[in-house]
This record gives C-alpha cells, structure tokens and sequence, in this order.
C-alpha cells in the first residue's frame, strides 16, 4: 500500500519501439485504383508484421470483436478496394509462388495447414497466434482489457520509416546503399536481389530467376561452416566458391558481392540473367550434394570417403576444383582417380608437416590447368600438375618422407586427434581382413579413440625400462621412447569406452582388450598376430619400429604418388 501523504507516482509516457526503415517503390498510379507499391527493402519486417496483426485479430475475436473489427484493418484493404482476386485483399503479398501458397494458407482460417506446417511463414503465424492467447487468458476476466491494449500496441506503439521511390528511380543502388549501414544483408542476398532487379529488364525474367532460385529455400543453406578462421553460412561459402571457379581470381570474402555484381554484369552478352541464376542453382545443388556425400555412402560409395577425409582435412580452399571434376564430362573413373590423387597429395602433406598456406594459389592454378588441358583427362591433368611441384610449399611428398615422417613420430605429435584417427581407419579399411572395407560409413560412425599402445606416461613398474638401441645421435634412450612412442607404431584404435581403463594397463591386460568381442579392429588383429606370427611377448622400442615400418608402407599404398 502506499504510505499516507506519499503523492502518487506520475506514469511515464511509453516510447514507440522504432522498427527501422523500409523502401518501397511505386508500381501503379492509376487514378481511382489504390497504390500498388513494391518492396525493395524491408519485406521481412512487414511481412512478419503481417502475421503478427493477423494471428492477434483472430485471438482477439473470440473475446473481443470489437477490438478484433480494428486490427483487421491492418491486414486487409478496404472492401471497396478489394478485387476480385482475394489474395488482392491482403495489404501485403508475396512474389515467391511458394511463399504465396504458406501465406495464403496462413491467413485465411478456412484453408488447412496440416500440409505445410513446416514452412516458415505457418510456424511463424502458429507462434504468434499461441503467444497472443497465452497472454490475453493469462488472467480470467481480463482478456477484453488485455485486447485493447495490444491493439493500442499494435496501431501507436510500432513506428516504421517509409523511403518511397518514383517509377524511374534505381531501387538497387538505394537498396545496396542501406544495406551497407547497420546490420546488412547476407552476401547470397544481396546477390539474389540484385538478379531479381536485373532481370526485369528480361522477358519473363524475374520468374525465371525466382524459379531457379528456389535451391537456396533450404534450411540447410543458413547453416554455418568452418571457412578459414571464420565461420560463414553454407549460401556464402558457396557463392564465394562458385565465384572463385567461374573467374579463377584471388577474391576476399569481404568483396564476394561486389565481385559477383561485376562478373555477372560483364557476362550478359553471353548469356542472360535467368542462364545466370540456373546455373548458380545447378551448381549449388552440386555443392550441397558434395557437402553431405559422406552422409549417404550407398549413394556415394567411393566419393563418400573422399569427402569425409577432405572435411577432416578443412581443404575448403579446394572446393572450386572438386566442383569443377563433378560439373565435367569426365567419366566415374577419370573423376575417382582425380580425387584419389588430389586426397594423396594432402594426405601426404599433412604427415610430412609441410605448410598449408599456398594451398590457394595452388588450387587457382589448378583450375586454369584443368580449364585450358581438359580433354586430356581432369585425373591426367590433376596429377601431372601436382606432381610437378618441386618447391617445398608445393611439393608432393616422395615415400621416403612419409615413411619417416610416421616412423619419427614428430609429425603425428603435431596431429589433431581426428586426422590421426582418419590414418588409422584408412589403413584398418585396407587391411584384407578388415570388416569394413565396404562399410566406412559404420566405421567412421564407431565411437573409437586413438590409443597409444605403450602408454605416453610409461614410467610405471609395469613397463620395461627404455632401450637406448634405436636412440639417435646426441639422444637419450628416456628422449628415443618419447620419440618413437608418438610414431605410427605404437598407435591403433579402441573403443572410447576402453580409452581410459588402458590408459595406463599393462601389455598383457591391453592384448585382452583387443582381441575383445565381435567387432575387434583387423588393426589390432594384426597387431597382435602381425603376419599369422605369435604375438610379441614384450612391447617395446623394436616391436614399436618394426610395426612402424610395416604401417608406414601400407599408408604409401594407400595414398600412393605418381611416379
């Protein structure tokens, strides 16, 4: 209660909540006939405005029609400007035919939309009309009052500046301009507006465009992946790609649309704007199948390991090159044997430690090879030119340096755990023996871990003393067996769950391990039995060696260089 003599609290006027400003442009100035504006700016604000003041008018109807009378308003035109049409009677209506059949389904109560619930604008229009009910039966007996003020809300409270364009004036150089301030646009955005605005000088045009456009509908295109230091949405990263493959140029991110504009511009005497758009769509079909290959291996069977270890490897700078082998007219043999060598010369760059910071000159380069030498075979041209690197942050590693590089041990020390574990599953699908030859998706899908098989903290009585056999010049047998127990030798695969009771456990215990259950690993079958032979009785520094060896030769038969 407040106190006596205490003068009562004045309320504070309420400040209108600013929702930015919009473009529109005139369309028609037909006497007598209402406007007809187009929106160049702003139309997902006012179109999710829309369903807001549609899904309070129909909650407010059931306890306020009166209230309910005054928010219709703000959906639907006079009734002596509606016409015929009734999708004419909405203020707003969308120019993708497929947001035209969610909104119109959305909007009117007599459509069903059991058969689009999964679209944006039904989900949107749901929320809203389940969050206006909440809050206008929050309280019993209230429901009337709690009406009005949302739609005092609703009509004074929301505030909304209106740059309005003449017919002649240039809406996209307005459009691109606003987007530069504030918060702007994606770059696929702006790049679909600006074939949208060109188009319109085309026959049918605009509808083409918007057609081919459609791919781009997809979730999946605003979800973010790994680029460099940064991360940017699928749509960004491939039209940066794209871009990259169709100009062969050095193109900074910041600059993709600004680059698209001018490619696409300088283009058009070759080809129209629509041609543009339909091959932007083929090739993001292209990119999005190449990005989830490895998802669908009965499908991809052989592409699907490519892709999965080319993640692994954050290649990403390669992508114009793989999408540029899948877009030609090479044949399923040609095209393995390019991505064959392409995944041999990372690989092999990746053990050996060498600098992955040319990697996109080299794959511009590439591409002007690929283009101008093409009818000699992508796989011929792919593998002459890589292998004819001779600089050392060019190169394509020779065997002897990867059978020492996995023989030290420094190289793999230096190793993400994922990529050691993408060695280790490469060479257990080529063992003759393994399971999963024809079944790396379940492989990869395994819960397995990289375990040193001599554990990295051997000073336990349980382990022998170090030898200083295999030590090098100037080196101790304690720095040897930390050296060696890092090489390829003395590491395999384990389920995660038997990572840590190993972690320290003795050679004897870690044998029963292995030879544990249905779905042992060949890798430590052939750990254990190397060659049909007994298995060792002791693990040390010469098992770890002599291991290492045979290891080492089958990863150079795996990723083999030409010779």
């Amino acid at each position: 209660m407040r106190p006596r003599g205490r003068p009562r609290k004045k309320s504070r006027p309420i400040t209108p909540h600013f929702l930015g400003s919009i473009v529109i442009q005139t369309k028609s100035e037909a006497s007598g006939r209402l406007p007809v504006y187009e929106i160049v700016d702003g139309q997902q604000r006012l179109f999710t405005l829309q369903l807001l003041f549609d899904a309070v008018e129909e909650q407010c109807r059931k306890v306020a029609p009166a209230v309910a009378d005054e928010l219709v308003k703000l959906v639907l035109n006079e009734p002596e400007h509606r016409e015929r049409d009734p999708d004419r009677d909405f203020k707003t209506w969308p120019t993708d035919e497929a947001d035209q059949i969610a909104f119109r389904h959305a909007m009117r109560e007599n459509l069903p939309i059991s058969q689009h619930q999964q679209e944006r604008i039904i989900e949107a229009h749901s929320w809203f009309s389940e969050q206006s009910a909440a809050w206008l039966q929050v309280r019993p007996g209230l429901s009337q009052k709690r009406s009005k003020a949302l739609s005092v809300a609703l009509h004074d409270q929301m505030l909304i500046a209106t740059i309005e364009l003449g017919l002649d004036e240039n809406e996209q150089i307005i459009f691109e301009t606003l987007n530069s301030r504030g918060t702007p646009l994606g770059t696929l955005e702006l790049a679909k507006n600006f074939l949208l605005h060109t188009a319109k000088d085309e026959e049918a045009g605009e509808r083409n465009v918007r057609a081919a456009l459609g791919e781009f509908e997809r979730k999946w295109w605003e979800r973010e992946i790994g680029s460099g230091r940064t991360r940017r949405p699928h749509a960004e990263a491939f039209l940066h790609h794209w871009l990259t493959l169709r100009t062969g140029a050095e193109i900074p991110h910041s600059q993709t649309f600004m680059r698209f504009r001018r490619h696409v511009s300088s283009q058009r005497t070759k080809a129209t704007i629509a041609n543009t758009a339909q091959e932007l769509a083929q090739y993001a079909e292209k990119y999005r199948e190449l990005l989830t290959a490895d998802k669908f291996p009965d499908t991809y069977p052989e592409f699907a390991n490519f892709v999965r270890r080319w993640k692994t490897l954050q290649a990403d700078v390669f992508t114009p090159v793989i999408l540029y082998i899948w877009e030609s007219n090479a044949s399923n043999s040609q095209a393995r044997r390019a991505y064959e060598a392409l995944e041999s010369y990372l690989v092999r760059r990746l053990i050996v430690g060498l600098d992955t910071r040319g990697y996109g000159t080299i794959a511009r380069h590439l591409l002007v090879e690929l283009k101008a030498r093409g009818r000699k075979g992508v796989d011929t041209v792919l593998s002459e030119y890589l292998r004819n690197q001779t600089s050392e942050r060019q190169k394509w590693p020779a065997n002897s340096d990867v059978e020492h590089a996995l023989m030290d041990g420094k190289a793999l020390r230096r190793m993400s755990r994922q990529r050691v574990r993408m060695i280790l599953e490469a060479i257990e699908r080529s063992l003759p023996q393994s399971r999963w030859i024809d079944n790396d998706q379940k492989l990869f899908q395994k819960r397995l871990s990289v375990e040193h098989i001599m554990p990295q903290y051997w000073q336990v009585p349980d382990w022998a003393p170090p030898s200083s056999s295999l030590a090098s010049r100037g080196e101790t047998a304690e720095q040897a067996r930390n050296r060696l127990i890092q090489s390829i030798g003395n590491l395999t695969l384990i389920n995660s769950r038997d990572n840590s009771r190993l972690r320290t456990a003795t050679w004897t215990r870690k044998q029963e391990v292995y030879s544990e259950g249905k779905d042992k690993l060949s890798l430590n079958i052939d750990l254990l039995r190397p060659a049909g032979a007994r298995a060792p009785s002791d693990w040390n520094e010469e098992e770890i060696m002599k291991r290492s060896e045979r290891l080492a030769k089958r990863v150079i038969r795996i990723w083999p260089r030409p010779k």
